[in-house]
């Protein structure tokens, strides 16, 4: 078997602390409002997973299948081991966190060539998108 795909993210910071990013980004009803309004019918969240409908039979699951308080997620799928995505947070000092996304794809090597430049969009993307959450949405705001 082929090694599998790993893209890294660039690093990226968020203003506030690790334990606030983490309460966020680990309960996935906090990205619902993130997603733009005209595809909003194509994503279903709860606490701790996602389903997302990517063409029109086919939907993507994603659940958080380990975690480390503060430090990591591990988001993928339970039934499948081929497609994870890391999110790392590391805090540096009060209010400056840092966020790297990792993800790891079994692919067919014919086609890592086609999708490795659009998957570190992605993953720089998210990367982007955790920094720029912005600190009053972690304080006593309750966005569930």
């Amino acid at each position: 078997m082929a090694k599998p795909l790993e893209i890294v993210s660039k690093i990226t910071k968020n203003n506030c602390m690790d334990s606030q990013l983490y309460a966020f980004v680990s309960d996935f009803r906090n990205f619902a409002a993130m997603v733009p309004e005209e595809h909003r019918d194509k994503a279903q969240f709860s606490e701790h997973s996602v389903t997302i409908q990517v063409m029109q039979s086919i939907q993507v699951s994603l659940q958080i299948i380990e975690e480390e308080p503060y430090k990591l997620i591990k988001l993928g799928s339970e039934q499948s081991k081929e497609f994870c995505i890391w999110i790392q947070l590391k805090q540096v000092a009060p209010y400056d966190t840092r966020i790297r996304i990792t993800l790891h794809a079994e692919i067919p090597m014919m086609a890592k060539m086609f999708a490795k430049g659009k998957l570190q969009t992605f993953v720089d993307g998210f990367a982007d998108a955790l920094a720029q959450i912005p600190v009053y949405a972690f304080q006593g705001n309750n966005l569930n």
